[in-house]
């Protein structure tokens, strides 16, 4: 069993059907849809097709739904698609909506203007085209273009350093999230999250909007967000290190050093903890990834990231299905070396931490094949898998839901069963027949109760088959 999870996001290259039972085949755990880009409709589309599909091939997937949050961005152009910028030149960046050319381009994000001083940096398109502030009057920046190149309609604008006093949580995202929750997705990601507040404002969106247990995911690309980490760990159900705008917004030789220790911290939290951007980037246009692409995955395996994730390798690109199957053997491999030290942190009740320790400890000893954990809410399967054991995690439960929030966390597998079945003697059977466990495995079970009294709740068993 892979341990590392494969995020994969869905858009115009595998939409389709045959694309999507590719993308199964190949591996995917959960399906990204980018709010970003796309119309609703065809967000509901994706989002039945996934969940179809899943259940033709008889796979438990996730769908993350992907909130734009306060995206800057540059407006239309006149001249075509493009216009060429031309290294030492000045380019204005206006607020309001006309269309641009080679040196004024418009943005309708009006704090941005005031929100620069002379010699702050800004980076369009992902940091292809770097100007410096020359001035500002509150409406219209100028600029020097430092680096010049084709700039694109609608790019993005990112100020280094510029602290914006803005929610991650902007009214389309409002209106995107009430929708999203209507599909039943079971991962919202909030983009440009700063603060613990941004997550908690998403909970209390879900919550007008009827949904009392909604799975937030935290995109880590601001500096802010970096330093009030533990306040977003405190609040968050997964956090992603989206490295393509923390890669702008923070010094690029930080970037690695600051992943490592953002994984390192939501691990110690029990938190999730997902690792974007560029992964295997060359395989949007070519078969084959880079040595160096490969060595970046491989690492975030052995810093013990729950899920590794693809973007425009699987939305736009040639090669989606091929690039899920090299993530997959890029992982596999990986996890051939010895595990990372496990750094589990509290999840429901220290007795269940107790347990798991106990149980993984147990498992050990014993040389288990597997770790069964019976749970309802998940939280057992998450402690178990903080700890990082090397053998797989049965997360048993009798809710779907619970399930697919499942699929993102390390070493686990999910398998719905029926209520009556989570009783331990129908459930070893039910391993049996389903082929989850085999003649002559051996195999630890771990359950945690809130009740102490629940004595057939709160055990831990080893049992050969």
């Amino acid at each position: 069993m892979r341990h590392t999870k494969i995020v994969a996001t869905i858009g115009p290259a595998t939409e389709a059907d045959s694309e999507i039972d590719a993308l199964l085949a190949a591996g995917v755990d959960v399906f990204r849809i980018n709010f970003s880009h796309g119309t609703r409709d065809g967000h509901r589309r994706m989002s039945e097709r996934v969940r179809a599909r899943a259940a033709r091939a008889g796979r438990i997937v996730a769908v993350l739904q992907d909130l734009a949050g306060p995206k800057i961005r540059i407006g239309a152009l006149a001249d075509g698609p493009s216009v060429d910028v031309a290294t030492g030149a000045t380019l204005c960046i206006a607020t309001g909506e006309f269309l641009g050319s080679a040196d004024r381009v418009s943005t309708t994000f009006a704090p941005l203007a005031n929100a620069v001083s002379p010699g702050d940096e800004l980076m369009l398109d992902d940091g292809r085209i770097a100007l410096r502030v020359v001035e500002s009057n509150g409406s219209e920046i100028v600029t020097r273009v430092e680096h010049g190149g084709a700039l694109c309609a609608h790019k993005g604008i990112s100020a280094r350093g510029v602290d914006f006093p803005l929610s991650a949580l902007t009214e389309r995202d409002v209106d995107d999230l009430e929708y999203g929750l209507t599909l039943g997705v079971d991962f919202v990601g909030l983009s440009f999250v700063q603060t613990g507040d941004d997550l908690r404002r998403a909970r209390e969106v879900a919550h007008r909007a009827g949904v009392t247990d909604v799975a937030l995911v935290a995109k880590i690309e601001r500096p802010q967000a970096i330093d009030r980490f533990d306040d977003i760990l405190d609040a968050a159900d997964g956090v992603m290190v989206a490295r393509g705008d923390l890669g702008l917004e923070i010094p690029l030789a930080q970037v690695p050093r600051v992943q490592k220790d953002l994984t390192r911290r939501a691990r110690a939290a029990a938190v999730p903890v997902i690792v974007a951007t560029e992964v295997l980037d060359t395989m949007r246009r070519a078969p084959r990834p880079t040595r160096a692409e490969v060595s970046d995955a491989a690492n975030a395996v052995a810093d013990g990231a729950d899920a590794i994730m693809l973007s425009g390798e699987t939305a736009v690109g040639s090669y989606p299905a091929l690039a899920v199957q090299t993530l997959d053997e890029v992982i596999r491999d990986a996890e051939r070396s010895p595990p990372s030290v496990a750094v589990g942190g509290e999840v429901g009740h220290r007795h269940g931490r107790a347990l798991c320790e106990a149980a993984v400890r147990l498992a050990a000893t014993a040389e288990a094949s597997a770790i069964v954990a019976v749970t309802r809410s998940g939280a057992t399967a998450r402690q178990l898998a903080a700890l990082r054991p090397h053998i797989p995690i049965h997360a048993v439960t009798d809710q779907t839901a619970v399930a697919r929030r499942l699929t993102l966390v390390r070493g686990v597998g999910p398998i719905v069963v029926a209520t009556d079945l989570l009783e331990m003697g129908a459930l070893k059977q039910e391993l049996v027949v389903r082929g989850t466990v085999s003649a002559g495995d051996a195999v630890a079970f771990v359950r945690v109760h809130d009740d102490l009294a629940r004595a057939d709740a709160n055990f831990v068993e080893l049992q050969r088959f």
